[in-house]
């Protein structure tokens, strides 16, 4: 086919309308009853045409043989005469396509109308490549935009993330990992420009609103990330007023505890810094019996006391948590002093799992006795 005009080779994005417009050919072929040999060797000739048209960049030659090859190919299976519906919707698809290749020619070819998710996709994505160029806050930007398609999305039935990710399986992007993502972003976006504090506390509020059934540990997360984005904005007594209500909805969550004991002396902490404050907080923790990561609390007490110069009250912690390691070994049957095994190098989880999910590294354990402590401690450190 001559023709004064060339069309690109190179793909744009998936266009769905487009695609589907094969359906209707492959509706047909399957009503022809072949045995499945035979279907798959029509079924390969309109998976390839499919492939070509999905995503652009494809060629009107390229496709005009392939048709033609489909054709040719039902009439040898079947003849013209049974094959005349799957020949005739092929036919309806080559005429659509001539007037697509026209308005090609002419410059007169709508944009692509892109769905719901595919919208937020782009926006989650362009966020992801403005954080890989080191433009923090644009990227809060689009995410912040994208958090607005989240909302008007969701629906009542969808009460966490994983409800959300399941309802729109195709995205590339879950906004189960995403939303953890965004929290972590707005507050490294407010250490230079406060308004993102301000964004980060609106964000949390609409998040447990709209999500109401995350699990505790997200619920821990995202309440500490509401009292440290307040406490930095400079409202103290809000601040601690979110802390309190966080450890009286979940008591036993120990990460509750640190993260508001870290602002008297660890992350933005008054000068001087109140460490009898923190102190306090940390040993509320430990004073409940059912204490969830108690060795992290532990941990966090004896960096307290170490930065406090408070040697005695080292000691007696360091105490605890070497008991604690050894009933740990009890109920793991491993034997004191017996070395650490060797594992295998652990790889990024695709999704976050639940406190009480296994692990993503694959231990066998629940993931808040393996990785959600390291875990949480790389959050942390890239706040710093």
């Amino acid at each position: 086919m001559s023709r004064k005009w060339k069309s690109s080779n190179e793909p744009t994005r998936y266009d769905y309308a487009r695609a589907m417009q094969v359906e209707p050919i492959l509706v047909a072929i399957r009503e022809l009853g072949l045995p499945l040999i035979r279907f798959r060797k029509l079924n390969g000739i309109l998976n390839a045409l499919s492939m070509q048209i999905e995503d652009g960049g494809d060629s009107p030659e390229v496709n005009k043989l392939l048709l033609d090859a489909l054709r040719g190919s039902i009439d040898h299976q079947v003849g013209q005469s049974q094959g005349r519906a799957a020949l005739q919707a092929i036919d309806a698809f080559e005429q659509s396509e001539a007037r697509r290749w026209e308005q090609v020619r002419t410059g007169t070819l709508p944009p692509i109308e892109l769905t719901p998710e595919e919208q937020l996709d782009d926006l989650m994505q362009a966020g992801y490549r403005l954080l890989e160029a080191n433009q923090r806050t644009a990227a809060c930007d689009r995410w912040l935009e994208a958090w607005e398609m989240v909302k008007q999305m969701a629906t009542p039935e969808m009460r966490n993330t994983m409800a959300f990710d399941s309802a729109y399986p195709g995205m590339m992007q879950c906004v189960f990992n995403w939303s953890y993502d965004l929290e972590m972003e707005l507050h490294n976006a407010g250490i230079g420009d406060p308004i993102y504090h301000e964004h980060q506390v609106r964000y949390v509020r609409e998040f447990l609103t709209q999500f109401p059934d995350e699990d505790a540990n997200r619920q821990v997360n995202m309440l500490r990330a509401q009292g440290e984005a307040l406490w930095n904005l400079g409202q103290r007594t809000e601040a601690e007023a979110v802390y309190e209500a966080l450890v009286e909805r979940l008591p036993d969550e120990g990460w509750g505890y640190i993260g508001w004991s870290d602002n008297y002396w660890l992350w933005g902490a008054p000068d001087p810094k109140e460490y009898d404050r923190a102190e306090a907080i940390l040993q509320r923790a430990l004073a409940r019996p059912n204490l969830s990561d108690r060795s992290d609390v532990l941990d966090r007490l004896a960096d307290l006391y170490r930065e406090w110069d408070q040697p005695d009250k080292l000691t007696a912690i360091t105490t605890q948590q070497e008991r604690l390691r050894r009933q740990s070994n009890r109920s793991t049957g491993v034997s004191p002093g017996a070395p650490t095994p060797l594992a295998s190098p652990p790889t990024t989880p695709a999704r976050k799992p639940g406190r009480n999910e296994p692990c993503w590294c694959g231990s066998g354990k629940k993931y808040k006795r393996c990785h959600l402590s390291s875990d949480q401690a790389a959050e942390r450190a890239r706040r710093i």
